[in-house]
C-alpha cells in the first residue's frame, strides 16, 4: 500500500493515546525554559579558569528537543511540527498576559513589584528569540530526522537522532541567543562563549539520552501501532 495512503488511514482511524502526552510535555518544557531564560546564571567550566554566563533556560530547552524526536520518529514529521505551531499562540498569550501585569498599579506596601516587572518586561524579547529559534532549530531538526528516516529506510535511529539534534541545535542556538542577548552581552567574549557551551550541552545531552529515546520511539510505535514516514 502507498505509504501516503497508510498514513492517511492511520492518522483518520486511529486514536493516539500519547501523542498529547508529549504535546503536553513539549509545551511544559518551552513555558519553563522561557519563563527562566532572562535569568544570567555564571557557570564555571570544570577543570578550567573560565567562567561563562549561561540563560537559566540553557538547562531546560534540551527537554524540548527530546520531545520533538520521538514524536517526529513515531508520528511524522507534520504532527510534530503541529505541536510547534500550537505552542506558539499559548506562549504569545502567557507572555502577554504577564506583561500586561506590569501595567497594573503598585500598592503602597512594600512588596516586590519593581523587581517583577523588571523580569516580565524583558521577557517580550526573549519571546521573539524563542519564535525565531523554534521556526529554525526545531523545525529543521524534525525535518532532518523525518527525511533521514525515509532515506535510511528507518534504520540507524541513534544517528538520525544525534545528526537532526546537531544541526537544529545549531540554528537555535546562534539564531536564539543572539536575537535574546545581542547589545547585552558582548558577543565574542559572551555570547558565543554562551552559543557554544550551551551547543555541545545540548548535543551531548541528546547523545546521552539516545538508549532512552530508542526504547520511548520503540514502545510507542507498537503501543500505537503507528510508524509514520514523510515523503
Amino acid at each position: 500500500m502507498d505509504k501516503k495512503l497508510l498514513n492517511k488511514l492511520i492518522h483518520e482511524n486511529q486514536n493516539l493515546k500519547y501523542f498529547y502526552i508529549l504535546s503536553t510535555l513539549y509545551m511544559a518544557g518551552i513555558l519553563t525554559s522561557l519563563t527562566v531564560s532572562a535569568r544570567l546564571l555564571p557557570f564555571h567550566i570544570p577543570f578550567t579558569d573560565y567562567n561563562i554566563l549561561l540563560s537559566g533556560g540553557t538547562w531546560m530547552i534540551p527537554f524540548s528537543f527530546f520531545i520533538q524526536d520521538i514524536t517526529t520518529e513515531v508520528y511524522g514529521c507534520n504532527k510534530s511540527n503541529g505541536i510547534v505551531i500550537l505552542s506558539i499562540p499559548i506562549i504569545v498569550m502567557y507572555i502577554l498576559y504577564l506583561k500586561i501585569t506590569t501595567l497594573f498599579p503598585i500598592p503602597s506596601i512594600p512588596n516586590i513589584a519593581d523587581s517583577y516587572n523588571d523580569i516580565c518586561n524583558a521577557l517580550p524579547r526573549h519571546l521573539v528569540a524563542l519564535l525565531a529559534a523554534l521556526s529554525t532549530g526545531i523545525l529543521v531538526n524534525n525535518f532532518i530526522l523525518s527525511k533521514l528516516k525515509t532515506l535510511l529506510k528507518g534504520k540507524y535511529l541513534p544517528l538520525r537522532f544525534i545528526v537532526s539534534t546537531t544541526v537544529g541545535e545549531a540554528a537555535l542556538q546562534i539564531i536564539g541567543t543572539t536575537v535574546a542577548w545581542f547589545g547585552t552581552l558582548t558577543f565574542t567574549t559572551e555570547i558565543l562563549p554562551f552559543v557554544i557551551f550551551s551547543f555541545l550541552y545540548k548535543v551531548s545531552f541528546e547523545a546521552f539520552l539516545t538508549p532512552i529515546n530508542i526504547y520511548l520511539s520503540i514502545w510507542l510505535k507498537n503501543a500505537e501501532g503507528i510508524d509514520v514516514y514523510n515523503n
